[in-house]
C-alpha cells in the first residue's frame, strides 16, 4: 500500500470506529417488538400489558358479510383490559384468474392492564342491522398478567 492510500485509509477508519466509541458500554440492545399471532379460534393466550396479539382470520368480502371483532372490556371500574383494533382486509396475492377468492382480515388486541377479557369475532350478514342476524365465528380468551 502506497503512503498516501495510509494517510487516507487512517481518518477513514477512525470515522467509523468514533460512533462505536461513543456508545456507552452500559447501552442495552433496542429489544424487538413482537406479536404473536392467532389464526384458529377458539383460543387462550396470556400477554402482558403492552404486548399484543394479531388475530388473522380467512374472510371474503365478496359475499357480502362483514367481520368484526367484539370485547376488550372492562376491570371492575370500567376499564378496558385490552384495545382491539379495526379490521384490516388483505385481499389474496394471486387469484389465478378466480374470482370469489377468500382473503384474510386482521385485528391487532393490546393488553392495556391486568385482568380476563373475551374478544368475539362476528360475522354479519349483507344490509343486517339487526344485531340478531350476527353470527359468532370465534373467540379469544385474553388473559393479562403483570409483568
Amino acid at each position: 500500500m502506497r503512503l498516501s492510500a495510509r494517510i487516507l485509509a487512517l481518518p477513514i477508519a477512525a470515522l467509523v470506529a468514533l460512533p462505536l466509541a461513543m456508545v456507552p458500554a452500559s447501552a442495552a440492545p433496542m429489544a424487538a417488538t413482537k406479536t404473536l399471532i392467532v389464526r384458529d379460534l377458539p383460543a387462550q393466550v396470556r400477554l402482558v400489558p403492552g404486548e399484543k396479539v394479531k388475530i388473522i382470520l380467512s374472510t371474503n368480502l365478496t359475499t357480502g358479510y362483514s367481520w368484526t371483532a367484539q370485547g376488550g372490556c372492562c376491570t371492575k371500574d370500567d376499564k378496558n383490559i385490552a384495545r382491539v383494533g379495526k379490521g384490516v382486509y388483505t385481499a389474496p396475492e394471486n387469484t389465478n384468474g378466480m374470482v370469489g377468492v377468500p382473503g384474510s382480515t386482521s385485528w391487532t388486541v393490546t393488553a392495556l392492564r391486568t385482568g380476563t377479557t373475551d374478544i368475539t369475532i362476528v360475522t354479519s350478514p349483507p344490509g343486517s342491522t339487526n344485531t340478531m342476524n350476527d353470527e359468532e365465528v370465534g373467540q379469544l380468551h385474553l388473559i393479562v398478567m403483570n409483568k
